[in-house]
This record gives C-alpha cells, sequence and structure tokens, in this order.
C-alpha cells in the first residue's frame, strides 16, 4: 500500500516534524509506503491533473489547505481526513453550527461580516451578545490553534476594545463555563472509538493548553464525555480527531473539534500512540 502524508510547505517546526516521524514510523510497521509530500509541491495550474502517474492509494491530509484537499478528491483520492470535515474544523464558526443540536456546546453568537478597511464601526450586536452569553464571555477569532486567538472579557469595555482589535477578522462570542476555568479533558476519537484521553489543567491561565503552560494527567473518561467526542466527531464526519470537552455544571460540553491533533502530549501522559489507531484504520479501510 502507497499513500502521501501531505504537510504544509511553509511550516518548520520541529513539533510538527516530530509527529509526522510518528506516523511516517507506525506506517512502515504495517507495510505502508508513506512518502510526505509538501503542499506547495501541488501548485499546478487549475484545469490540469495534480496527479498524473504517480496516484497514491489513500492521502493522510494533515494541514489545512481546503482547496488543495478538494483538488485531490475532485482526482479520486481518498483523504483521511476529508477536505469537507477539515474545513468544518479549522472554522470555529463552521464547527459551532455543525456541533448545534447534536451535543451540549457553550452559547455562541457569530460575528456580522464586516471588510477590511471598515472594521466594526459598530458595537451594538456586541451589547445584544452579552445578553444571550453574558458576562464574562470568551472571544474566539474563527481561525486559530493551540489557544491563541482565544480572550477572556469580563466586561462590555474589555469585549468592544478586543473586537476593535481584530479589525475585519470573523470571531464567535461564547458563554464563559466557569466550572472548567483552566480545565478540560482531550479525548481522541479514530475511527468512531475513544483511543486515549486525558486531563488539561492549569491553575495560571482560562486556557487549558499545553502549549499555555497547561499539565496533564491521566482521566478516568466517563460514559457521558465518551458518548460526546464520538458524536461531535460523527457530526462533523471525520475520521479521527482531538475533542476538547470542558466540565459543564449539567454535563460534558464540547468546546474544539481538531481535524489534525498534535497528539505528542496524550502519548506522553497515556502511553497510546495515536499513530499507531490511525494508520489500523486506514489499513481497514484501504484494502
Amino acid at each position: 500500500m502507497k499513500g502521501w502524508l501531505i504537510v504544509n510547505g511553509f511550516v518548520d517546526s520541529g513539533k510538527f516534524h516530530e509527529l509526522y516521524g510518528y506516523l511516517s514510523a507506525s506506517a512502515k510497521k504495517r507495510g505502508i509506503e508513506l512518502e510526505i509530500k509538501t503542499s506547495d509541491s501541488f501548485a499546478v495550474p487549475v484545469g490540469e491533473k495534480i496527479c498524473v502517474a504517480d496516484h497514491p492509494d489513500f492521502a493522510l491530509f494533515w494541514d489545512k489547505d481546503v482547496v488543495l484537499a478538494h483538488r485531490l478528491e475532485g482526482e479520486g483520492i481518498r483523504l483521511f481526513n476529508s477536505a469537507r470535515a477539515i474545513e468544518i474544523c479549522d472554522s470555529k464558526i463552521l464547527t459551532s453550527l455543525i456541533l448545534n443540536g447534536e451535543v451540549r456546546t457553550p452559547k455562541t453568537v457569530i460575528s456580522p461580516k464586516t471588510f477590511e478597511g471598515v472594521g466594526y464601526n459598530s458595537m451594538k450586536f456586541v451589547e445584544n451578545a452579552t445578553r444571550v452569553v453574558g458576562l464574562p464571555m470568551i472571544i474566539k477569532e474563527a481561525y486559530g490553534s493551540f489557544g491563541a486567538q482565544v480572550y477572556l472579557v469580563n466586561t462590555l469595555d474589555e469585549a468592544e476594545k478586543i473586537i476593535a482589535s481584530l479589525g475585519h477578522k470573523d470571531f464567535i462570542m461564547q458563554e464563559f463555563i466557569s466550572e472548567s476555568k483552566g480545565r478540560d479533558v482531550r479525548v481522541n476519537v479514530v475511527g468512531g472509538q475513544v483511543v486515549s484521553a486525558m486531563e488539561r489543567y492549569n491553575e495560571n491561565d482560562f486556557r487549558s493548553n499545553i502549549t499555555n503552560g497547561g499539565k496533564m494527567r491521566k482521566i478516568n473518561l466517563s460514559e457521558d464525555m465518551k458518548d460526546a467526542a464520538i458524536k461531535a466527531t460523527e457530526a462533523i464526519g471525520l475520521d479521527f480527531a482531538g475533542v476538547d470537552i470542558l466540565f459543564g455544571k449539567d454535563g460534558p460540553v464540547v468546546c474544539e473539534v481538531n481535524s489534525n491533533p498534535h497528539f505528542k502530549s496524550s502519548l506522553e501522559c497515556t502511553g497510546v500512540d495515536m499513530s499507531e489507531k490511525i494508520m489500523d484504520y486506514i489499513t481497514e479501510q484501504i484494502k
């Protein structure tokens, strides 16, 4: 079996290369020839085929270049994850829309559309949003990773200042789940099954991300949390995912879903190598 591991051609980070190494090693153990391809190597004119002769059995798409993903699918290549699923996860706006009604999520208000050079010159919608989600509240830029571009605001004035600083960027305003301040659970799901989970916590920040100084520990996952993680993954149509779940007063609250989870911390915490599970799943799907 031959596959491509498609990665971003411009992100040159040790922690990314480490993940690629795990995935490549797990593929090799299963007799899969996994070739790393960078996204920029596929820059061919519109209308021309990306794959002329070198056609893999599958592509493990470890990037967020949704346009490239759609083009590859258009040429009949099976992607893990699919272009649509990656597109949904990449946008916190689309994620909130798709998960609504499927699992418990924070109350969310989506920013109205504005334009570069115009910005948000009226803040009436922010005041209206605070009546829905309350204060304090969370402001999240639509696109961002590792807990960046996420803000906790305590007053309407703070909210307006943060939003003014965003220029024309899209964002969401969300209910702050105070019971889960500085705590969440990362649940890794592959093929509709929970394969590992860890609790993340940070005593000095409302965000629990390890990148922001958070710590991790093993957790005995409740059935409610397992169910929420699997339902969220299935609602988006993901083959595998890292689901972030908050401790809500009435049960688990799904915060975010990641189509390209950084699973090294989970591996260090639980001993479960998610790359092994992903490659087992791909082997079962491509026969």
